[in-house]
């Protein structure tokens, strides 16, 4: 009786067997595809910052000429509206969450306006079945025009106009993108991951304050009171 039961023992074995591998394989293939999708930050863990000391004079802040919702970006040549989300940590959780309400701000760089380099990025895809309005926000800045305005505003609402000089396409752990330019210069960098449906690389937009367009051909230097 024992022997005839054998070749059923191996075909439950083989058919055990079958479907485990099965499942490592669907597993796997999730597993694949979420590496792929995250994160849009440079490197998901990147502890090293983003910021170097500023020991310039701070200069004397000038009033641009409009104002707007504060946190706004809009890059109209290429139907970008989005929140600007700040966030005050580097975790890949908090990135994610923040990702599904608008672009972030990368924690420890400047403000859209200031000296420097504020950093901010979005997604350019995202998984269909996660929620947020935002899941493609950044597809649009692939392959953006030399010369393209983009608008941002600060936390309080001051619009200022950047004008994009040069794209290129980086590694997931190229940290040079996130250089402060010794706080000499009006800059901002915006990220997006690249090619759109992965996460392979990063398209990055790096852009110069247009002071003509922010300011007006005035030389007003009014200081705002630090109360305001």
């Amino acid at each position: 009786m024992l022997a005839q039961k054998q070749p059923h023992l191996k075909s439950t074995k083989f058919i055990i067997t079958a479907l485990l591998v099965l499942l490592a394989s669907i597993v796997g293939y999730f597993v694949f595809r979420d590496w792929q999708a995250r994160p849009e930050t440079v490197a998901g863990n990147i502890s090293i910052v983003t910021t170097a000391t500023n020991t310039a004079a701070a200069p004397v802040h000038r009033v641009p000429l409009k104002t707007g919702e504060p946190n706004r970006i809009t890059i109209p040549d290429r139907d970008i509206q989005a929140p600007v989300i700040y966030v005050d940590n580097t975790s890949e959780e908090v990135f994610q969450e923040a990702l599904g309400n608008g672009v972030v701000h990368y924690p420890g760089t400047p403000e859209p306006g200031e000296l420097g380099n504020p950093y901010i990025f979005g997604h350019s895809s995202d998984y269909a079945w996660k929620p947020g309005d935002y899941k493609k926000i950044f597809a649009p800045l692939v392959d953006i025009p030399i010369g393209t305005a983009i608008h941002i505003t600060n936390p309080v609402g001051e619009l200022y106009v950047y004008t994009v000089s040069e794209t290129k396409v980086v590694g997931p752990k190229d940290v040079s993108v996130l250089d402060q330019y010794d706080f000499k210069r009006y800059m901002l960098t915006l990220q997006t991951s690249y090619p759109i449906g992965t996460a392979l690389k990063r398209f990055i937009a790096i852009a110069e304050l247009d002071e003509m367009a922010t300011y007006g051909p005035t030389t007003d230097t009014r200081e705002i009171p630090a109360s305001e």
